[in-house]
């Protein structure tokens, strides 16, 4: 049988190639099966798990504060801890007033901010009440200037004729009480020319609200503020109230009392 090739057998061969084309299969399988199931475990953990922006305090911020973005903070949250309303970016708040003491930590909701960058309206006005600016003489008290937020009694002084006209005033501000006795007789004036001249009539001082709150308050400063001897300037201010435009906040009631009053009298603020 010399020079006979004897051809060998190729099932061990075929096999060999069956089991690694298994073994390649497999592990293809066990590839895929893991990416779906971390696909469906990541969508899991963003839907209920994860974590959502909000914009905090990043210390207290006092009511009638303009916000920077330094005061504030981003914090990632789970859902069920972050308010439906809060802000998610710093930039939406840079520039707003804060109407109400934000604490420290606290996330920062629209109800707690004027409604948009630079508004003016540095104050929040209750429900059922009344922003009303008027015109007063400003009481400056030893403590310092009034500030929003404060609360003061609102007094009216009137120049009238006699005690019916001084009565009928006391009616249309809803007063329950009838003068008697004459008020205070009205005090004289010097003219231009440096001589005294006799206004007549009586003046009434009455204190028309109290405990009102301060919501603003725009002063009209003398230009010897800005360039004069301060302790001269002291002394002024000290010695007579200045100026003012204040918004109050009132019943729609009291709105109407207080807007006829600064038309036909005088307004000043007490601190109480």
């Amino acid at each position: 049988m010399a020079g006979q090739t004897i051809a060998k057998p190729r099932r061990d061969k075929t096999q060999r190639y069956v089991f690694y084309l298994g073994l390649l299969l497999a592990a293809i399988a066990a590839i895929i099966a893991f990416v779906a199931v971390n696909s469906s475990e990541s969508g899991t953990t963003s839907s209920s798990g994860g974590t959502v922006p909000v914009v905090v305090a990043q210390e207290t911020i006092p009511a009638q504060t303009r916000v920077t973005a330094d005061m504030l903070k981003v914090e990632f949250v789970s859902p069920d801890k972050a308010s439906a309303d809060a802000f998610t970016s710093r930039s939406q708040l840079v520039d707003r007033v804060v109407t109400e003491e934000v604490a420290a930590g606290d996330q920062v909701l629209p109800s707690m901010v004027s409604l948009s960058a630079g508004d003016g309206l540095a104050f929040k006005v209750e429900p059922g009440m009344r922003g009303i600016s008027v015109s007063v003489q400003e009481v400056v008290t030893a403590g310092g200037n009034l500030r929003p937020g404060d609360h003061v009694d609102m007094v009216g002084i009137f120049s009238v004729a006699d005690v019916e006209s001084a009565n009928f005033i006391l009616q249309i501000l809803g007063l329950d009480y009838e003068l008697v006795e004459p008020p205070v007789p009205a005090s004289s004036t010097t003219g231009e020319e440096g001589e005294e001249t006799d206004q007549g009539g009586l003046t009434l001082t009455v204190t028309m609200l109290q405990n009102v709150k301060l919501l603003a308050l725009a002063q009209s400063l003398t230009e010897s503020t800005a360039g004069g001897n301060v302790a001269d300037d002291a002394a002024e201010t000290d010695s007579e109230p200045r100026a003012a435009t204040a918004t109050v906040e009132l019943t729609p009631q009291q709105a109407q009392e207080i807007t006829w009053a600064d038309q036909f009298g005088v307004l000043r603020m007490e601190a109480r």
